[in-house]
């Protein structure tokens, strides 16, 4: 039996730069690990079994989908259960499922003592999704390309984080078909100076995540939301595609009592860090 905690990612800012001719996207974004996670429980099984069960089709599943690539990298069967204890809101922004298969990949490796390399192992996960390369290997890092091209920034340690989620997923696909590429570029140096510095007037003037006039328009209460985290004095952002909005606190007294007005409104509300520690595999 195999323990392991799949954790939440944050863009905290995300820029979409072009849209390629098989019509996937370009963007830089700059993601982080939180400690929010699902708490996962591998063991040896006749048979593959995900506990609670996906109301879903299974076959789209990330874990079906990291069982399937596995299987067929050795030649044989890997059949597991999987107990996964649910923190991480689904369809979030936070690649809640993108973590889980990420964490499955490296526990059967660990289960089976398959003994493949790590470098392989990510270079395998990489042909499930963009966000699958960052999801590998966690830490402070700016994602280029369609995500999958990552550079390494200074360490990013976050103490006050409030993360709100309303309850309903966004499509992705949906917010790209409707986005509107423009010529003005996000600073990410100027961002990382304001996180380095925990300047929130700084990451109120620079945060940026381009994708929020589409959602917006399409789910007007985020708005609201961010304007209401805004007025407990932090500086928030919608992360990825949505629908969750974060806040970045200077202090434990703000994201306390904005932490105690939206838990009220809320289920999915959050107090989290943002680490190296978290998710770096």
């Amino acid at each position: 039996m195999i323990k392991k905690n799949a954790h939440a990612k944050l863009n905290l800012s995300l820029d979409v730069t072009g849209k390629r001719e098989n019509g996937y996207h370009d963007i830089k974004t700059l993601m982080v690990m939180t400690d929010l996670c699902d708490e996962m429980i591998f063991s040896k099984s006749e048979r593959l079994e995900i506990i609670p069960e996906f109301s879903f089709d299974l076959k789209s599943n990330l874990i079906y989908k990291v069982y399937e690539l596995l299987k067929n990298k050795v030649g044989y069967d890997l059949p597991f259960k999987v107990e996964i204890k649910k923190k991480i809101p689904i369809a979030a922004g936070l690649a809640g499922g993108t973590s889980n298969g990420a964490t499955c990949l490296y526990a059967l490796n660990d289960l089976y003592d398959l003994n493949i390399p790590r470098a392989e192992l990510i270079e395998m996960a990489g042909g499930l999704g963009a966000d699958f390369t960052y999801m590998m290997t966690g830490g402070s890092k700016i994602a280029k390309g369609i995500g999958d091209i990552l550079e390494g920034v200074e360490p990013i340690e976050l103490d006050h984080v409030l993360i709100i989620n309303p309850g309903y997923g966004v499509s992705t696909k949906e917010v790209y078909q409707k986005i509107n590429i423009d010529k003005e570029r996000i600073d990410f140096s100027k961002i990382l100076e304001g996180l380095y510095n925990l300047d929130i007037e700084k990451l109120n003037f620079y945060l940026r995540n381009k994708m929020e006039d589409v959602v917006f328009s399409l789910h007007p209460d985020l708005l609201d939301i961010k304007k209401k985290l805004r007025a407990f004095n932090s500086a928030p952002l919608m992360s990825g595609s949505g629908a969750t909005i974060f806040g970045i606190f200077a202090d434990e007294k703000s994201l306390e009592e904005a932490y105690d007005y939206f838990k009220e409104i809320y289920k999915y509300t959050y107090k989290v860090r943002v680490g190296e520690g978290f998710g770096s595999f």
